[in-house]
């Protein structure tokens, strides 16, 4: 898979080379220490143990994007342990905002799961859509970027069970499973929100990111990752809502704040600003719903459609909106209050049907 995704992602090489240098140099800026170069060294050897199927997919789109195989890995295991540096002092912060609905708050009691992906403007002409079918496991189709590894972003199998992540600046760091590859193995084998929240509880984890989840029976839940601890929620009245701190008592003692002063407290305002909105759109949270609100504009701190600002290392690059009992996600490229929605389906099939592993590309 990883080789397949690199040769239909080939034209967009320079592309992905200038986000790795771009990331690489933002390093260089925080100054990584040896104590840093130590977790990256800790966390690639910790992968070789149990995280076998990333590092091959990593290694193929090595192969097929003609870059070193040390040189992308590292490249994917700094941006997220990059919150050891990040925590230090102010930096900005990379951010989405996430939601669900379900029972008597949706229309007609079916199950929503909606992100928009708050991500370096680098990233907007690397976006990509993908349909996978693993050799073993269940078929699913995902948003990520192009050059970058496992579910990158958000995506939903043919169980009708939906991810979606969010970055959370974390001190609640160390060796572990990447969110990224928690959401593939999530996706390829998982049918449930049960059986995934079981499984994220049972395997090394990095930290620093939540994950929303809802499948096709309407059950909803928050997983807060934490390297040595985790919260969970599940859907009070119907609705669940994540944003970019943790809520859980376990890990809110982690959370740091990284934005500028003039950003700081956004994801509050963001999650108390969905929360509200959900609220008065009880029985009717569908859709349209969905498409409006998130695009929707309420000042520099409680937007949230973020336009790209002068001196902001994040914007929004996408918005994603998942239907579980339907097997369907909706996505837009780029600006949610200016794009429009391309839908994308996954109809169950029976095993004896599956094809060989495969792995197929969709630019937007």
């Amino acid at each position: 898979m990883g080789l397949q995704h690199g040769r239909q992602a080939r034209k967009l090489r320079p592309l992905i080379s200038a986000a790795i240098e771009a990331r690489f140099n933002q390093i260089e800026q925080d100054g990584p220490d040896t104590r840093f170069e130590g977790l990256v060294r800790e966390t690639a050897a910790l992968l070789k143990e149990i995280g076998a199927p990333l590092l091959d997919m990593i290694r193929g789109q090595a192969e097929a994007l003609e870059f070193e195989f040390d040189t992308l890995l590292r490249y994917d295991l700094v941006t997220y342990l990059r919150d050891y540096l990040a925590t230090r002092k102010p930096s900005g912060s990379e951010g989405c905002t996430t939601w669900a609905a379900t029972g008597s708050a949706a229309v007609g009691g079916q199950p929503i799961l909606v992100k928009n992906r708050d991500y370096r403007p680098e990233h907007l002409p690397l976006q990509i859509v993908i349909r996978a079918t693993p050799e073993t496991g269940y078929r699913y189709v995902c948003s990520g970027s192009a050059g970058s590894p496992g579910v990158f972003s958000a995506g939903i199998n043919e169980c009708g069970l939906a991810v979606a992540d969010t970055h959370v600046c974390s001190t609640d760091l160390g060796p572990g499973l990447p969110d990224y590859a928690l959401m593939m193995q999530v996706l390829e084998a998982h049918g449930s929100v049960s059986s995934a929240v079981d499984y994220l509880r049972s395997v090394p984890r990095l930290g620093r990111n939540n994950l929303i989840l809802a499948d096709a029976e309407g059950h909803l839940a928050v997983f807060e990752i934490g390297h040595h601890r985790h919260g969970l929620f599940e859907a009070e009245d119907g609705v669940l809502v994540n944003t970019n701190h943790f809520v859980s008592s376990e890990l809110q003692d982690s959370f740091v704040d990284t934005n500028a002063p003039r950003a700081k407290g956004n994801s509050f305002r963001r999650y108390d600003k969905v929360a509200g909105e959900l609220r008065k759109a009880r029985g009717r949270i569908g859709v349209p719903f969905a498409q409006r609100l998130m695009a929707s504009h309420a000042g520099p701190l409680a937007s949230i459609c973020r336009h790209p600002t002068a001196g902001s290392k994040s914007a929004t690059i996408s918005a994603s909106i998942f239907l579980p009992a339907q097997r369907r996600m909706l996505f837009c490229h780029g600006l949610p209050c200016r794009g429009h929605y391309d839908e994308f389906g996954i109809k169950p099939i029976e095993w004896k049907e599956r094809p060989r592993s495969g792995w197929r590309l969709n630019r937007h």
